[in-house]
């Protein structure tokens, strides 16, 4: 695959490949990175930068050329970079590659190939979403499947200000200017299966007991053993109330940041969307 260039911008080629999504933490602060799933993604082509601002510029013919061309621009909502999105398109010769900007797969796929500037934001094209629940396994972007306040916002990925390399994802809205938030584009081949999704329902049942084992292991015995051990023992059974309450709470705090990990979805265990009520039970 060599790069291709279109309306004065380069996309460089990205190779198919298979990665995995997520978290495996069992932890409840990491509920929002769970769960862990397998994508596969064919070959599509990505701006190795973000837009500068002189490219902006001459995508939409403007006469003057802006102040530092060459810096990227920033603070376009997602109506002014669908206008972008169609300069590029009504130009391209590939006709057989859609123009859009990269899902969180395909930029996390192509991370260690494109340009990664500390401390920037870079807007994504997935819908904005608390969790990995019903993600899409090959690729494309998560449509939009709320008309709440969310249905205006997009996954972004934040870079960190100092340590190279290391980013997070954040919901952030796009229908308003926000200072320091970059995009690139992708040409991305269309899909026309029907998507294959992470299962939106989790083993609630599975999880609440596994909760209660370790919190009745981690909290609740070491509380009523502690004064039994320190030759209290009357105390174990007078102020059962207390230890008891002291053994949950120590039970939720150990519950934050651990748990036994949680199964990961490979490929073949997503469900395809005709089929989401039918979808089985996948511990989160």
């Amino acid at each position: 695959m060599e790069p291709i260039e279109a309306n004065g911008l380069e996309f460089i080629p990205i190779s198919s490949g298979s990665s995995w999504l997520g978290s495996d933490k069992g932890g409840w602060i990491y509920a929002s990175q769970r769960p862990r799933y397998e994508v596969r993604l064919p070959s599509y082509y990505i701006m190795k930068k973000p837009l500068t601002r002189g490219q902006v510029a001459r995508l939409l013919d403007e006469d003057e050329a802006p102040d530092e061309p060459d810096e990227p621009m920033t603070g376009l909502t997602i109506n002014e970079i669908h206008a972008l999105r169609e300069a590029i398109e009504s130009n391209l010769e590939e006709e057989s590659l859609d123009v859009r900007l990269p899902s969180f797969p395909e930029w996390n796929h192509a991370s260690e190939q494109i340009e990664l500037n500390p401390g920037i934001v870079e807007i994504l094209s997935d819908a904005a979403a608390t969790s990995h629940r019903g993600g899409m396994m090959d690729g494309r972007p998560r449509p939009i499947e709320t008309n709440g306040p969310l249905q205006h916002h997009r996954l972004a990925v934040e870079m960190h200000p100092r340590k190279s390399g290391t980013f997070a994802t954040s919901n952030i809205p796009v229908d308003r200017p926000l200072p320091n938030t970059v995009f690139r584009f992708v040409l991305s081949p269309p899909r026309t299966e029907p998507p294959r999704r992470v299962p939106k329902s989790a083993d609630v049942l599975g999880n609440l007991r596994t909760e209660i084992i370790w919190t009745t292991l981690l909290g609740i015995i070491p509380s009523f053993l502690i004064p039994v051990i320190r030759g209290f023992g009357t105390y174990a059974i007078d102020g059962w109330a207390n230890l008891l309450f002291g053994g949950l709470v120590a039970g939720f705090v150990t519950g934050a940041i651990w748990r036994p990990r949680r199964p990961s979805i490979s490929y073949e265990e997503g469900v395809q969307e005709s089929e989401d009520s039918l979808a089985a039970s996948v511990s989160q």
